[in-house]
């Protein structure tokens, strides 16, 4: 290789072996790419690790706070937020280990109606029209706070279509012996270019967006073994109908 030139990655290196039909040359870069992934899985996990400590120190803080002026509204969304940044880190490193979340036989609407207050007291949901339907009956093998985290991304995405401003529904239902959860949104809608795409990693339509949301929502279904997807609007039965309806459908 010539001095000042890059070393192909381990993903082009296969790419290139592929093209050329050389079969060692692909394995030998295969395995490259496998261990690669894995040092990246590594030192996320590893990173995340040490952002625990700062974590537990803001809460420690947190609640001597609260103890000495008393629980006040603030102080214990703080403390919500800064356990859910640790279950977070929790997830990511579970993720990076292999190891399947802890699910058991529960209420669907539990997680849903804690996504929604989670969602409500976030100043910057103050002008989104948030209505949620959410039958008691509906039950699901599955863990609670990821399904919270899938609801409240949703909802969150579709906040940051609109703009911060608009009308958000939450919807609970059956098809046939499924459970099924759908969030519709009157915003401007998804552009059809980007409507195969959007589960992607930072594939967004919303300037505010990272396009992480809606892949983490993905991961969630498929830890649940349920099919997250976009539906025609038709689907909500509203007047006028909703511009983006994502639909998640539990197993029977």
């Amino acid at each position: 290789m010539l001095p000042g030139m890059e070393t192909p990655s381990p993903l082009a290196q296969l790419l290139q072996a592929l093209e050329a039909g050389d079969l060692p040359a692909a394995r030998l870069a295969a395995v490259a790419l496998q261990r690669a992934n894995a040092h990246t899985h590594q030192v996320a996990a590893e990173v995340l690790h040490e952002l625990r400590q700062p974590l537990l120190g803001a809460k420690a803080y947190a609640q001597l706070l609260a103890e000495e002026g008393g629980s006040s509204g603030p102080l214990k969304l703080l403390l919500a937020q800064v356990e859910r940044m640790e279950q977070i880190v929790s997830d990511f490193i579970r993720l990076a280990s292999e190891r399947p979340a802890p699910q058991q036989r529960q209420s669907l609407a539990a997680p849903i109606w804690a996504a929604a207050k989670v969602f409500s007291v976030n100043p910057d949901s103050a002008r989104i029209s948030l209505e949620v339907e959410a039958p008691e009956d509906l039950t699901i093998l599955g863990n609670a706070r990821l399904i919270e985290q899938l609801t409240l991304n949703l909802l969150n995405n579709a906040r940051d279509a609109m703009a911060g401003r608009g009308r958000v529904k939450v919807r609970l239902a059956h098809e046939g012996a499924s459970p099924v959860l759908y969030v519709a949104d009157w915003g401007p809608g998804i552009p059809e270019e980007l409507r195969e795409r959007i589960f992607e990693p930072y594939v967004t339509a919303n300037k505010r967006g990272t396009g992480l949301g809606l892949a983490v929502c993905r991961r969630i279904a498929h830890e649940h073994h349920a099919q997250i997807s976009l539906v025609p609007p038709s689907t909500m039965h509203e007047v006028p109908p909703p511009a983006t309806v994502f639909r998640v459908l539990f197993p029977p």
